[in-house]
């Protein structure tokens, strides 16, 4: 009984305090001020060659990394575009003392991480192999061999990629944003092709390892159980040969922006959405006062996801796109301001006129005290969490000493940001968000170039950033029906009844993406019309196996085993009734529309849809060009391009040779090795 008293008192008592004490939640809490961050502590010193070096000691792990950063001036690589690149990769591919093979060899033995690139090496791993590891890195740094394999190889690989995103609509996007900006003479606006690629030797590597990779301009950030005598100590050990030379300086001129707004457009006949760019060129240099201000505007705008205003307007509201945001970039020559979204054809124009008026909205209309405050409760936050790491230390030091920042200016950051006032937000807004703005779209020209007129006179650009002529639209060809466009297409490849008499067939082929280690096998078995098997594996396991029989199919590998169903079962099916998909089309030409003729690629051909999937014929040839349908991705809705680029004879019909596939960002290429029929 006596503890029930005490406790109805106590719950009394709290009670009439709370009474006495009267809270008005209409209003925010009055921030307190603005906290002093605890930054990490860090010591530096400079080696005899000019190597300025910044230690920030961590033994709670016994953990080490060292990264070598080079502080040069921008590159205009001109005609071979991605010489700096590949040269950055090939000084890790080898030395005088170690092949590739050893080195990948030593860092796996380590469990380390070790990498190059143009202005950096790296490497990491546990401290007690900290001799190994700086051996490592000044091995790679003072001694690369340049093996023309190596360099062979990567140029190969480079080539593949840029084949691969040759349709991305993002890739494309990012190329003109820099190409529409700065012209493609600038060093932040030239496009790297299959050309430029093609033209660099490996002279080019060796010259600008010879020219940039010198001390004088050079930081060296070590991070980890290591003290700052030991680094000292070992580190002017094993780079006294290091030579410091005079290193070339670039002048370019500040870049300005567009006189009046630019409606830029790169036609993709084949896309179902596009994708959206639209900002300016800024003057925003590390350390302007002005960076605060902008990154609270920006992050209402379209910085903070989920709640950002593009997002909320453009999606929530108008469900136009799955996600829509803003960015802003510190430069010491030029940057940008941006923002972008991926939308449906047909509302393109209608999201870029919800973008201008978010932006609009930012330049005349006074952020609220809530939306003030939250924001820069968020940005605090995130600040705060990055110290918890010991680089954050290191990074702000390196920034200190490369941009002549004060000593204090980390320090200061929570202080200046807290500062910011709505009046403040506004300016930056009108500053740096201000038209005129340079609009660019990536997507099918015919659906969406009509409309965007209405934003200023459409400029047409191809993917590597050259002005163009308008695309040639769809149009009807006089004579030409879907019944001719296939009678070509048959006749081209042998003749639609030779293929309705062949009874089985089997192909063995490879696959090859970029990154993968390997290629990987895949065969498929069709025996007309109630067997199908299709088989892909990776150095002998089979990663997945598919096979139809007598109206039944599974489904076996890395993903387990499955019986098939609905849609994927008819799919199987299909597979086992047809040799090749098109000859459904003769039994039901109902199932097809002919949209008339049109330029892809550069190339005149014939466009069949089926459904939600398009396909290009050759004019010239008849056969089969592309392909293209919208599957749904882990993200949302993708576009799956396939491109049939080399065609082949087997015992007098053609068949498909090599097939390059993109979808979203993956990309592979199929090269058949042998076919067989009867």
């Amino acid at each position: 009984m006596r503890k029930y008293i005490y406790t109805l008192f106590v719950a009394l008592v709290a009670v009439s305090l709370s009474a006495q004490v009267t809270i008005d939640r209409s209003k925010a809490p009055t921030p307190g001020p603005a906290r002093i961050p605890e930054i990490g502590s860090y010591e530096s010193f400079e080696l005899k060659n000019g190597l300025k070096v910044f230690v920030v000691e961590d033994h709670k792990l016994p953990r080490i990394t060292m990264s070598l950063i080079l502080d040069r001036d921008p590159i205009l690589e001109g005609a071979k575009a991605g010489y700096v690149s590949i040269a950055g990769d090939l000084i890790g591919a080898g030395t005088a003392n170690r092949t590739k093979s050893d080195l990948d060899e030593e860092v796996d033995f380590m469990g380390a991480n070790f990498g190059t690139g143009s202005n950096s090496i790296r490497v990491g791993g546990l401290s007690k192999y900290t001799d190994q590891l700086i051996d490592i890195l000044s091995d790679v740094l003072l001694h690369p061999s340049f093996p023309e394999e190596e360099f062979d190889k990567l140029k190969s690989q480079m080539i593949s990629g840029l084949k691969a995103n040759a349709d991305d609509p993002n890739a494309i996007s990012r190329n003109l944003r820099g190409a529409a900006l700065y012209g493609l003479d600038h060093p932040y606006g030239e496009v790297m092709t299959e050309a430029t690629l093609e033209a660099v030797t490996i002279e080019d590597c060796k010259t600008y390892y010879k020219t940039y990779f010198r001390p004088n301009i050079a930081y060296m950030v070590v991070i980890g159980d290591i003290t700052v005598a030991d680094a000292n100590k070992k580190l002017n050990k094993a780079l006294k040969k290091w030579k410091s030379a005079k290193v070339p300086t670039q002048d370019y001129a500040k870049t300005n922006r567009a006189d009046a707004t630019r409606m830029i457009l790169v036609d993709r006949p084949s896309a179902v959405q596009s994708v959206v760019w639209l900002g300016n060129v800024i003057d925003l240099p590390q350390g302007h006062p002005d960076i605060e201000p902008l990154r609270l505007a920006n992050e209402i705008l379209g910085g903070r996801g989920a709640s950002g205003r593009l997002f909320l307007n453009l999606r929530e509201d108008k469900g136009y796109t799955y996600g829509a945001n803003s960015n802003f970039g510190v430069d010491e020559l030029n940057s940008t301001f941006g923002a972008s979204a991926k939308m449906r054809n047909e509302v393109t124009d209608s999201a870029i006129t919800e973008f201008l008026y978010e932006i609009n909205r930012m330049k005349n209309e006074s952020v609220t005290e809530k939306d003030l405050v939250a924001t820069k409760a968020s940005l605090s936050g995130s600040f705060g969490r990055s110290l918890e790491s010991p680089a954050s230390a290191a990074n702000f030091a390196l920034n200190i000493a490369r941009y002549n920042l004060p000593s204090d200016y980390y320090n200061n950051y929570l202080s200046r940001l807290e500062a910011v006032t709505a009046e403040d937000v506004m300016r930056v807004a009108n500053t740096y968000m201000n038209g005129p703005l340079t609009i660019i779209v990536v997507g099918k020209a015919q659906d969406v170039a009509g409309k965007l007129s209405s934003f200023g006179e459409v400029e047409y650009f191809d993917a590597e950033g050259n002005e163009t002529e308008a695309p040639t639209f769809l149009f009807m060809p006089d004579g030409i029906t879907k019944e001719r466009v296939l009678n070509n297409y048959f006749e081209a490849i042998g003749g639609a009844e030779a293929f309705q008499n062949i009874t089985s067939l089997k192909q063995e082929m490879s696959l090859e993406a970029p990154g993968m280690p390997g290629a990987v096998g895949m065969k498929t078995v069709k025996n007309i019309p109630d067997y199908y098997l299709s088989e892909q594996s990776m150095q002998g396991m089979t990663l997945m196996k598919v096979e139809y029989k007598d109206g039944a199919a599974t489904r076996s590998g890395m993903r387990g085993n499955a019986e098939l169903e609905g849609e994927e079962l008819a799919a199987t099916s299909k597979e086992a009734k047809y040799v090749i998909s098109q000859l459904e089309w003769l039994e039901n030409p109902g199932a097809i529309n002919f949209d008339g003729q049109t330029l892809v690629n550069g190339k005149d051909v014939y466009q069949i849809t089926e459904g939600e999937e398009t396909y290009y014929f050759d004019v010239a040839t008849g056969l089969l060009y592309m392909s293209v349908e919208t599957a749904e991705g882990p993200e949302g809705e993708i576009t799956v391009t396939t491109v049939f680029k080399e065609w082949q004879e087997v015992n007098g019909l053609t068949f498909v040779k090599t097939i390059e596939q993109s979808a979203g960002p993956q990309s592979f290429t199929v090269t058949v090795n042998t076919i067989t029929w009867k």
